[in-house]
């Protein structure tokens, strides 16, 4: 395995981490709890902004 592909492969899964807490936290809001889904939307945002810049730091596309 490449460092190249394990890079593409560590960037999917900060990816659908990411989305899945955005998912969850978007869940919350709408199901009618909207404190719990504000505080959820805090570690959503951080993980997005790991993958963010996880990807930007090896010059991938987006």
């Amino acid at each position: 395995m490449s460092l190249r592909e394990n890079d593409i492969r560590t960037a999917r899964k900060k990816g659908f981490v990411a989305a899945a807490a955005t998912g969850g936290a978007a869940v919350l809001l709408i199901a009618g709890s909207p404190i719990l889904g504000v505080m959820a939307l805090v570690p959503a945002g951080y993980l997005g902004w790991d993958w963010f810049k996880f990807r930007a730091q090896r010059g991938m596309r987006f």
